[in-house]
């Protein structure tokens, strides 16, 4: 994702520089369009962090000047702190004092929380806030989004529709395509605001296929999103249809396009979810070439989309993961696959048609050579859900995912997925020890973490609709059935 840095800060590691900072961050916030009471937060969160490094970390040397780093990407205004000083943990507690990441999930201003271990490269903590563009309507005009069958004119002639990229200046017309299908209830509000999703494309982040007809009014959308820019592996996202011209394969051409697009790139895959409230995401992605590779329960938070009244929308919802193969399959890769899911990730594989030699290990979890564990965290307030990516395992691995866990939980995350690279022969011994912790198998997304990575997920509620969720093919069945069965009863958080 391209980043702006607007400044950096430098600072030893004097607690009479605390004021200072707080001041020199509210001030650069305010100036990007915060409100004052925005900015005087992350100011305040800007000076606890701070704070929270300079009293653990009391080596003081060369090494121990903390970099304030604020940016920009996109519609985000990002705090980061980030050192390379005496390792400490950034979100534990300690006596008399809340880590900086407890804080940042408490806080209404904050809407994203990363916390990334860059191993010998030092550690590094941000927090995210969504910048607002003024919207192009006027509130209280978003009419019923769907009218009655009977008052819906379907177009049957479309053989004069034109499928082709979006172009940055085209957001308006990406904007009312969403009105006209969601309301404005559709969860991801950059295609609500042409300005974002003009920098998001001439940034590179995003590839954004249109459906347009004679008039030149978008009819239908689809969009993959890379990150960074020149990613092999890309997530479909944003799909929406006008209810006029639905049923004559508009959604199944732009994702042909898309796939294209991602061909010419390179590209080795492309994932995407589909919902388990109607089966017609997920025949959309088995026509195209989509493959289920994983189950997720508990993926989509509770919505007010009110395109589809089928199914209980009040509760959290299982989704699909698709993977999409764009390469040549017959390369093989060695992986490293847990001997309690071997059958299963075989089988997967299989599936998906792509080659790879599954062997064991049993070495000693660590060996003499040992830096810090690498590993990023990412959590999205807004859908109370949360990602653990890990990189490099370390002995003390275990104990920071249990530590981050148990933070997330005491927040009230409702679903957290962690990512495993199954290239690493310490997989097998460190997913025992985290399905131990609560987390049970998700499935395998393939290309990611450098290789293939395994998912593994944890619920934290028991508000998830397990009995209305529609799977579409047998495979999709039995890998949900096999899900399910290995969820484990896990602590709720009253």
């Amino acid at each position: 994702m391209a980043e702006n840095i607007l400044a950096v800060l430098n600072v030893n590691a004097d607690c009479r520089l605390l004021a200072a900072v707080e001041s020199f961050v509210a001030g650069i916030a305010e100036s990007q369009g915060l409100s004052s009471s925005e900015s005087s937060e992350l100011g305040k969160l800007a000076k606890d962090a701070l704070d929270y490094v300079i009293g653990i970390n009391l080596v003081q040397s060369e090494t121990s000047t903390v970099a304030i780093t604020l940016s920009t990407r996109m519609d985000q205004f990002v705090v980061a702190v980030e050192h390379q000083g005496l390792p400490i943990d950034l979100g534990s507690d300690i006596p008399l004092r809340s880590s900086p990441f407890s804080l940042s999930i408490k806080s209404p201003v904050v809407d994203e929380v990363s916390l990334v271990n860059l191993g010998k490269i030092g550690q590094r903590f941000e927090f995210v806030k969504y910048v607002d563009y003024p919207s192009p309507y006027e509130p209280g005009t978003c009419s019923t989004v769907l009218a009655k069958d009977s008052e819906i004119s379907v177009i049957t002639d479309h053989d004069h529709i034109e499928v082709r990229e979006v172009l940055p200046d085209e957001g308006l017309k990406v904007a009312r395509c969403f009105h006209r299908v969601y309301g404005y209830t559709y969860g991801p509000s950059y295609v609500y605001f042409p300005d974002r999703l003009k920098a998001m494309i001439e940034a590179g982040n995003l590839v954004s296929i249109g459906a347009f007809d004679l008039s030149g009014e978008l009819v239908a959308h689809g969009a993959m999103r890379l990150d960074p820019p020149d990613a092999t592996v890309g997530e479909l996202i944003s799909l929406a249809v006008d209810p006029r011209y639905r049923g004559v394969g508009l959604a199944s051409r732009i994702h042909l396009s898309l796939m294209d697009f991602a061909r010419k790139k390179k590209m080795k895959c492309l994932i995407g979810e589909a919902v388990t409230l109607h089966p017609y995401s997920q025949k959309l992605c088995l026509a195209v070439g989509g493959r289920e590779s994983a189950i997720m329960v508990g993926y989509i938070p509770p919505s007010d989309y009110k395109l589809i009244s089928a199914g209980d929308v009040k509760r959290r919802q299982l989704a699909v993961v698709y993977f999409f193969g764009l390469s040549d399959s017959s390369e093989s890769y060695k992986i490293f696959a847990p001997q309690n899911y071997r059958d299963i990730i075989e089988k997967i594989y299989a599936h998906l048609g792509l080659k790879r030699e599954l062997l064991s290990e049993s070495a000693v979890p660590w060996g003499t050579q040992c830096g810090e564990t690498a590993f990023n965290v990412r959590v999205y307030n807004e859908v109370r859900m949360a990602s653990i990516s890990i990189e490099i395992y370390c002995p003390d691995t275990s104990e920071i995912v249990g530590v981050k866990l148990r933070e997330l939980l005491e927040q009230g995350i409702e679903y957290i997925y962690l990512d495993l690279p199954l290239s690493d022969p310490l997989t097998p011994h460190f997913a025992q020890e985290f399905e131990s912790s609560g987390f049970f198998f998700c499935g395998v997304v393939p290309y990611l973490l450098q290789s293939d990575a395994l998912r593994l997920q944890f619920i934290n509620t028991r508000e998830v609709n397990f009995g209305e969720a529609v799977i579409v093919s047998e495979f999709g069945k039995e890998l949900a059935r096999y899900v399910m069965s290995k969820k484990q009863s896990i602590p709720f958080m009253q």
